[in-house]
């Protein structure tokens, strides 16, 4: 079934399959509504690509169910995409699934009795709080009234996420940094891009003047970028010595991209992102001091407030009056700290100095 008509939030006593093929940020908004659905259904959670499920392992809500291969698809090269099933012909009645191995074996000792398949609706800020957000707007839909009505949902959602990392990735990880990041600096997380939409994404030429600000100001400092594959054209960065991309340092890791990801936060001094799958999984992690970029979006429409976050929001998000839309207008003041700045794109001097504070 599909989260819509009632059908989910009306089930009891299942063991229910979330299949959920969607971004690294969408698993990491799951971990907030987890808490929220029938607690009387067992529920385990995959998709194919382990990169992004991995995320939720751990989890005292849901178990993971392991596909067998890191990178992210939909099953067409394994035999069958979406285990055969077609979204919009999900109507509640019986399905079957065509499940290549491992992921078979896994499923059938789950013992599934029910499947869920959303499309994860967007709302882009025009659902009112307490249901703002995209994660908030699924979960009016998954659990029942009478279940929604028992939370107080006009308090931030405390997150799911289990920081707990396997002490050989753990190591694998402190090497590689440690030799990039010598005892005594500070490395920080530079994202610069997504998958979804172009627009979001911050400009390259900005990422550098920020990396020549952190080397200028703080020679301790270290850049380890993320979404410019091999950083491009090496000289147009300064001294390489303090910036590195994410591939060189881990790319070699035999470890899902979640669990290297969160692995490295425990090390890092702070993440400076685009609203992509890394500021996502930062923002549900805490702990880490956060530098959000929107230059199309808005916080309030994605993540619950954390408290070591700032975001800077650039003009182009007024200028199209989204700061109008009913997520924003209805949030409680306080939610987020955000700003607003005057310029379309988002200067490195204003983002060093969000970093700095």
């Amino acid at each position: 079934m599909r989260e819509d008509r009632g059908r989910f939030a009306a089930l009891r006593d299942e063991h229910v399959f979330v299949y959920w093929p969607h971004g690294l940020g969408d698993w990491a908004h799951l971990t907030a509504i987890l808490p929220l659905l029938e607690p009387s259904n067992a529920y385990a959670i995959g998709r194919f690509g382990d990169d992004y499920s991995a995320l939720l392992e751990g989890n005292r809500f849901v178990g993971v169910l392991r596909s067998g291969e890191c990178p992210l698809g939909d099953g067409s090269a394994r035999g069958r995409a979406h285990f055969g099933l077609r979204l919009r012909a999900l109507d509640g009645r019986e399905c079957e699934l065509r499940v290549p191995e491992p992921f078979a074996e896994h499923l059938a000792s789950f013992g599934p009795t029910a499947v869920l398949w959303t499309d994860y609706p967007e709302t882009e800020g025009r659902t009112p709080f307490p249901f703002h957000t995209k994660a908030r707007n699924l979960a009016h839909s998954l659990v029942h009234s009478e279940r929604l009505a028992a939370f107080d949902l006009t308090k931030p959602l405390p997150t799911t996420l289990d920081r707990a990392v396997d002490d050989s990735l753990r190591r694998a990880v402190e090497e590689r940094l440690a030799a990039f990041s010598p005892p005594g600096s500070r490395a920080y997380v530079l994202s610069i891009s997504g998958y979804t939409a172009e627009r979001k994404n911050w400009d390259t030429a900005s990422a550098r003047e920020l990396a020549r600000l952190i080397e200028r100001n703080d020679p301790r400092a270290r850049a380890i970028v993320m979404g410019e594959p091999n950083l491009g054209d090496a000289s147009q960065w300064p001294g390489r010595r303090i910036v590195a991309g994410y591939g060189e340092l881990f790319g070699d890791l035999d470890a899902p991209f979640a669990r290297i990801y969160l692995a490295l936060l425990e090390y890092v001094a702070g993440v400076i992102a685009v609203p992509a799958g890394p500021l996502h999984v930062a923002m549900a992690r805490g702990g880490v001091r956060v530098v959000g970029l929107w230059n199309a979006h808005l916080p309030e429409w994605y993540d619950e407030p954390n408290p070591s976050a700032v975001h800077l929001v650039g003009s182009y998000v007024r200028e199209r009056g989204f700061h109008r839309r009913l997520a924003t207008k209805t949030l409680p003041a306080g939610w987020h700290s955000t700003r607003f700045l005057e310029t379309r794109a988002i200067p490195a001097e204003t983002v060093f100095e969000a970093l700095r504070e």
